[in-house]
């Protein structure tokens, strides 16, 4: 038996499996239901959390909102993850509405969550050129004005939250959308002009050039060396699977280092599209290794930080199907498994002076709840389904 017919046998043989577990787990109370209406939803393994299978290759993490994690740890799902990522509530429009006037309540109970859960932090993020609040979109500033409402903002927020941030990302999607060979060469690679205009938007770089992200990454430092705090300090961005980009993101790292700033690693996104996949399996898969090859190669960390595959080829794609097709969610499946086979291979080379891949986090937690779902049409990118039940992405993730 070969190919789809045997990942097909492979899945029921799988399910079967998980469904005797769970009626017993079930019977002993281990389920509760989500929607609070008496119906038990899927049981989730105490066996199978993924912190656990990944323990010794590096921490699984997902993005929560303040208005869902506590559903999903009623399911059981948060247990899976020894790591999450706030989606919103860390971002500046969020902790500074008004300029000077802090608020953290909604960060704070998410750390508070994380803390009495034994699950670690990721900071997301402090220097972005979008999701800026009104006030800063608006404010007329030049160079050094620019430059200081940087400084007093990462210094306040990075004092504020301390320890309990394991990782910040210091500055989010400085680069182009795109990096085409001949900017690569002449060195136009940062997101300027009409890249970084809209509502809640400002052109950092457009203000201050590149001293923008050398700033925000030396203040950081800073913070955390006057606070003797554990933190990492990581660069993250998009298509970085993509070889101009992915040299592009090398030339930001080597223009910190120049000037003696430190920076521990970078955040790969991975947005990423199946039909991109499966269009070239090996093509894509090269590209992906490549990236996590050059960065590590650098010395640096590696997190897979915003890790999602949407099933419709592009935004537009109108809806198809009204439930994930079987066909689909298999190809999805060995595309999960096939990029967590490499960040395994690169979790502890082992080789001196290198980086390793510390960390993937899923752009959330369940299908019920995603950014990608739009007008046009549902998507399906994560490893749980919407009613909480493992999807085949989470069966190959944790087969090898």
């Amino acid at each position: 038996m070969k190919g789809p017919a045997k990942q097909l046998m492979k899945f029921v043989c799988a399910a079967m499996a998980s469904a005797m577990v769970c009626t017993a787990f079930v019977t002993l109370g281990g389920c509760t239901d989500p929607e609070g209406n008496g119906k038990e939803p899927p049981a989730v393994l105490q066996s199978h959390y993924l912190r656990d299978i990944y323990e010794d290759y590096f921490s699984v993490g997902a993005a929560v909102l303040s208005g869902n994690y506590a559903r999903y740890d009623e399911a059981g799902l948060m247990a899976h993850f020894s790591s999450i990522t706030a989606e919103n509530e860390m971002k500046w429009r969020f902790l500074e509405p008004a300029e000077g006037d802090f608020s953290y309540e909604a960060a704070d109970e998410l750390v508070s969550w994380a803390e009495e859960h034994d699950t670690a932090v990721r900071g997301h993020c402090l220097v972005w050129y979008k999701s800026l609040p009104a006030w800063l979109a608006e404010k007329e500033m030049d160079r050094e004005e620019a430059l200081a409402v940087l400084d007093r903002h990462i210094t306040e927020v990075m004092t504020h939250f301390g320890d309990s941030v394991y990782v910040w990302d210091v500055v989010n999607e400085a680069l182009h959308n795109s990096v085409t060979a001949a900017q690569l060469a002449s060195g136009d690679i940062w997101r300027t002009g009409q890249e970084a205009s809209g509502d809640g938007c400002v052109d950092w770089y457009g203000l201050c050039g590149v001293d923008f992200i050398k700033e925000a990454f030396r203040t950081a430092a800073r913070v955390r060396d006057e606070l003797g705090l554990d933190v990492k300090l990581f660069y993250n961005d998009y298509s970085l699977n993509n070889p101009n980009k992915r040299m592009a993101a090398v030339k930001l790292v080597e223009t910190l280092r120049a000037d003696g700033i430190p920076i521990d690693g970078i955040g790969m996104q991975a947005h990423y599209r199946l039909p991109s996949y499966t269009a070239d399996p090996e093509g894509f898969m090269k590209n992906f290794e490549d990236s996590v090859k050059t960065f590590t190669d650098l010395g640096l960390e590696v997190q897979i930080t915003e890790l999602d595959l949407c099933v419709y080829a592009s935004n537009d794609t109108p809806q198809a199907f009204d439930a994930l097709p079987l066909d689909v969610e298999i190809a999805q499946a060995e595309m999960y498994a096939d990029l967590f086979s490499v960040c395994r291979k690169y979790a502890d080379p082992k080789r001196e002076g290198k980086g390793a891949v510390t960390n993937i986090t899923t752009w959330g937690v369940a299908d019920d709840h995603t950014w990608a779902t739009n007008s046009a049409h549902r998507e399906y990118p994560l490893i749980f389904a919407r009613d909480y039940s493992e999807k085949r992405a989470y069966t190959e993730i944790i087969d090898f």
